[in-house]
């Protein structure tokens, strides 16, 4: 069983990878600089729900390394990646265990949460705090695809067997 599991989440990383490279396809609606949909993320949410916090950790921090490690190297954004996934698996762990939030709540806080600390991370990097007045156009739009990511989430798992519904009600309780 521990192997089916280390294989699955490799899958997902890969998957998440793959999402992560095609979204640098998209041509962005809006010019702002920054702003990704964050397509990656609908896989952290569904391992979160179906594997546990652990393995949402894991997924998270080795997907950040091996994107760094493939296309973005390990400058600034790689930066700003680790401080926006560090607070956002903060806040979705605390959401997931402690409040029992909905998916719609857990994932816009943690889109939201993800923004601030990539600009936390930026303003210490770069040694200037004027970038958080940046957050009022990057907050509410990170809130909207966060609500979007857990909109495709939900979606996702109502096509799932109902075993797999079964054991994340078990998970949850």
């Amino acid at each position: 069983m521990k192997t089916r599991r280390m294989v699955s989440l490799a899958f997902f990383i890969a998957l998440a990878i793959a999402l992560h490279y095609v979204e640098s396809f998209i041509p962005t609606l809006l010019p702002i600089p920054g702003f990704r949909l964050g397509l990656s993320n609908i896989v952290s949410l569904f391992v979160l729900y179906y594997y546990g916090g652990f393995s949402f950790i894991f997924v998270v921090v080795v997907r950040v390394l091996l994107v760094a490690l493939i296309s973005t190297g390990f400058g600034p954004s790689f930066f700003m990646s680790v401080g926006g996934s560090l607070s956002s698996i903060l806040i979705s762990l605390l959401l997931f265990y402690v409040v029992k939030s909905s998916i719609y709540s857990l994932s816009v806080s943690s889109a939201l949460f993800h923004s601030i600390g990539q600009l936390i991370a930026y303003a210490i990097f770069f040694s200037t705090p004027y970038i958080f007045v940046y957050l009022t156009i990057l907050g509410p739009l990170s809130m909207l695809t966060g609500y979007l990511m857990a909109l495709l989430v939900k979606i996702l798992i109502k096509r799932l067997p109902s075993f797999f519904r079964v054991e994340e009600r078990k998970r949850r309780t």
